[in-house]
Parts: C-alpha cells; structure tokens; sequence
C-alpha cells in the first residue's frame, strides 16, 4: 500500500477529505490532549482491520494539521482519501469502517458521481489494484474534476481543476514508478504524459553512459574494448525500456538509440585499429554488429554497415579461432623464411618446422578444410620455389668443367628430391597440385632420372652395404668362433650384417 494513503493527513486526524474544517480543528486538539498525557486516541478512519497503524505523535499530527493548511495541499491528499457526500457513500464507508473491502467497492458501483469514483479509486489502491485505481481515475477527472475540488473545498474555491488529473498521476508515479503506472493506463493523453516522465531519466542515464564511455578515448585499445562492452550491456536494459515507453519511429527514441549506437561503433573501431591482439576483428565484431542491430537512423545504419562489412572481410581472412596458435607459429616460420636466400636447405627447414603445426591444425579442423589446404599450400609453394631457383642456379654453371658441374648438380637434385619427398606427404589445394607441384615434381624427377641420380644413390647404397655388412659380419663371425662354433659364426655374422645395413641406409638417407 502506498505511503500517501497509509499516511495521510486526513486520516491521522481521523476525518474525511470534505469534514468540515471544525471537525478536523476539533480532533487536532484532542489529539494533542492526548498525546500531551500519553494515551492514545483512535478514530473510525483508522481501518485498522484493512490497513497497518496511523503513527500518531506530537511530531506526525502537527506536520499532518499544517499539510491541510492551504487549498492546493487539500486537495492533493484528497486524492488519496476517502469523501463522504452521498447515502451511498455513507452506507459504503460503514461497510469499510466494519473491514468489508469488497462489499464497500459494490456498493460505491452503484453511483458513478465524483465521491463514488474517489472512494473507489482509494479503496483499489488500498488492495495494490492500480489498474483499477486508473481505470477509475480516467472516469473521474475528465468528467467530475470540478464536482470533486467542490467537495473538498466548497462551492467558491478558486483552484485550476484542469491539472489536477496530473496531480494525481504524479503522485501515483512518484510512489510506484512510472514504468508499473504505465500498463495501468489506457487514457492516451496520460499514457503519453507518463512515457514523457519515465523517459527523461532513461534518456538522461544514456546519455551518461555515452559520456563515460567517451573519457575511454586516448587510453589503449583495451580501454576501448572495455568502454563499448560496458556501454552495451549497461545500455541494453534501458533501451529496452524506452521500446516499450515510446515508438521506435519516435524522433527522440531515434536520436538517443543512434548515439548509443554510434559510439558502441566508434569503440569498436578504434580498439581493433590500435590492437594487436589476433583475435581483434572478432571482438571488435561484437560490438559494431551489435550497433548496427540498434541503430534507426538511416545514416546511423549506412555508417554502421558499412564498417560491419569491413570487418566481415577482415574476419575471413583470419583462421579459425582455434588455431591461432598454429597460424601464428606457421606465419613466423614464412616470415624467416622470405628474408633468407633462394636455397633449398630453407626449404627443408620450413617444411620440417611448420609440419608438426600443420599436423596439429589439420586433427583440429580436418583435411578438407580451405582455411588449411590454403596454409599448407603456401608452404609447399614457397618451399617448391626454392628448389626451382636454385637447380636454375646450378644449370646456369652449366660452362664450369663437366665434373665440377656434375657434382654440383647431383648435388643439388639429390637435395631437392629429399625436399620434395617431405612435400609429397603434405596436403595442397587440388589445383596447385595439378597446375604447379605435380608438374615441377616430373620436371625434377626425369632431371634425376637422366643424370642418374638416383642410380649413383643406389650404387653407393649397395657398395656401402656390401662394404661395411661384410666387414661387420667378418668381425662378428671371429668373435663368434671361439664361442658358438661353426653354426654360431654364421648367425653372428648375418646378425651383424643387418645391423650394420641398416645403420648404413639411415645415414645415406639423413646426408
């Protein structure tokens, strides 16, 4: 129950809003003589049945006697009490007086007069109906305003009834607050009147929250970022509300949500143009696209799409969120890389150092992905591009003696096979492979094939094999003769002959 009517001054003096002046003069001083003597003085109007008890001091009567001292006040706490001119509301009030709530609103239904619809409307109150409340208000003020300024204050007053309906709403906002008076309203007039009183104190936070996100500018990217996430969740509730309290084509509702908008934005931009972060353009999208989801105007949204498009853009070039590490590492490598000479040893090192990242990368977002086909192929390409500027190199010595270039060239395509072999096991776009990769790759091939290459590398395997397998066989199938015997000479030394081979292979490869 609202504190207007549980502490109104009519009814600390326990008398109706149109009792006549002697009466309320009479029950002052009783009071007083009371409260001078400490006893307690209770009236009919106390409903104390309905209502909790009238705090009577020697403070509260003498604040409550001097609030009924001037008409306007008079008439202000009348709106909030109970009047009695009609049988009706004689009948009614000793239905009220008795704690019959209900019965009293039936009985008052049956008039509809000035001092009914009041007492209907204090009665509602009394039972937090404020929907009631209002609805009997919009059918008192417009029609029967002047019928009820006379009751309170007789025949001859001289008070402007014509704003005493907003008196009314005022005070009914200032006690529940205008956004739970608002649903309660179907009056146009009022409900225009009461969106006007609930949203400038929205528009005036919003505005402060734009001016504390602005003393942001000038202190870091991260202040930024800060300042538009604040801004947008502090914001989002109140904007909420002003949906509800004033249309979305209204003229104010547009300026006060495209500022809020605009300056989310501007957050936005200049934390991702400042930032370093590599996940930047995603966090800088929440913000803009969230901007643009609120804005009204039509430059307000050009100025927001326009930048939320931009920002798409930048998003997808970037990888996916979840290998970022591996991108960043990959991109490092490409970096060293690019600064280094057209040597086919830095492409072994970039092949050996970005694999195990694009391994990872491909488990995390799978083979087919374009995002690491794209990687890898740029991996394989710049490697590839190594191996054709230095075997081009080479053939350029072509006029050097035939066995000083011989080497040299074995030499370099022995290199480059080893490079391509390492290619061969990563993943590319199909059409580098078929365009560029597959086709270098027979072009280095059959050079291998017709310098013999290959073939010198497989001689010198066999020969090496035979050389060192024999030796170590040699010197196991001894040591193994004056243990084992004849049976144990010849196990020793294929034991022995294996592992040397072996031994051997694994060097020729890592050369």
């Amino acid at each position: 129950m609202i504190d207007i009517i549980q502490a109104n001054p009519y009814r600390i003096l326990g008398i109706y809003s149109n009792s006549p002046t002697k009466e309320r003069v009479a029950n002052n001083n009783r009071l007083k003589a009371f409260l001078k003597v400490g006893k307690a003085l209770t009236f009919p109007l106390d409903l104390s049945n309905l209502m909790p008890p009238v705090s009577r001091t020697s403070e509260t009567v003498a604040t409550a006697d001097a609030n009924l001292k001037l008409p306007n006040d008079q008439l202000k706490y009348a709106q909030f009490w109970f009047v009695k001119a009609t049988p009706i509301d004689d009948i009614a009030m000793n239905n009220l007086i008795a704690g019959n709530i209900d019965k009293t609103i039936l009985i008052l239904e049956k008039k509809e007069d000035a001092s009914s619809l009041q007492n209907r409307i204090v009665c509602a109150l009394m039972k937090d109906d404020y929907k009631s409340a209002v609805l009997y208000a919009e059918r008192l003020y417009p029609k029967y305003s002047q019928e009820f300024a006379n009751l309170v204050l007789g025949m001859n007053n001289i008070v402007d009834t014509d704003k005493l309906e907003y008196a009314f709403l005022d005070e009914l906002c200032s006690a529940l607050g205008e956004q739970k008076v608002l649903p309660s309203i179907s009056n146009s007039d009022w409900k225009q009147y009461v969106g006007n009183k609930a949203v400038k104190p929205l528009i005036d936070s919003l505005l402060s929250a734009i001016d504390t996100a602005k003393l942001s500018k000038g202190k870091g990217p991260n202040a930024r970022l800060n300042a538009g996430t604040k801004l947008m969740n502090d914001t989002m509730p109140m904007l909420e509300q002003l949906r509800k309290l004033i249309p979305v084509t209204d003229l104010q509702n547009q300026m006060i949500v495209d500022k809020v908008g605009i300056e989310i934005l501007q957050c936005g931009i200049e934390y991702y143009n400042k930032s370093e972060e590599q996940d930047a353009a995603y966090k800088a999208m929440k913000l803009q696209s969230y901007a643009l989801s609120i804005v009204v105007g039509k430059m307000a949204k050009d100025r927001c799409q326009e930048n939320v498009n931009i920002m798409q853009k930048n998003i997808d070039s970037l990888p996916p969120q979840e290998v970022f590490a591996e991108d960043k590492a990959i991109r490092e490598e490409l970096l060293k890389f690019c600064k280094l000479p057209d040597k086919i040893r830095y492409s072994l090192t970039l092949l050996n150092n970005t694999k195990p990242h694009l391994q990872s990368m491909k488990q995390k977002l799978g083979a087919n992905n374009a995002f690491y086909l794209k990687l890898s192929t740029q991996v394989v390409g710049n490697a590839l591009h190594n191996l054709i500027e230095e075997i081009n190199a080479v053939q350029d010595t072509k006029a050097l003696r035939n066995i000083e270039y011989k080497l040299n060239i074995e030499s370099t395509l022995k290199e480059a096979w080893k490079a391509t072999e390492i290619m061969d096991t990563f993943d590319m776009e199909s059409e580098f492979r078929s365009n560029r990769y597959n086709p270098n790759r027979a072009k280095l091939k059959d050079m291998c094939d017709k310098l013999g290459v290959n073939d010198s590398i497989l001689k010198k395997v066999i020969v090496g094999l035979i050389c060192s397998g024999f030796a170590a066989a040699v010197g196991a199938g001894i040591a193994c003769t004056f243990d084992f015997g004849d049976t144990g000479i010849v196990v020793c030394a294929i034991i022995a002959f294996i592992i040397a081979a072996i031994s051997y292979i694994r060097d020729e490869i890592n050369k």
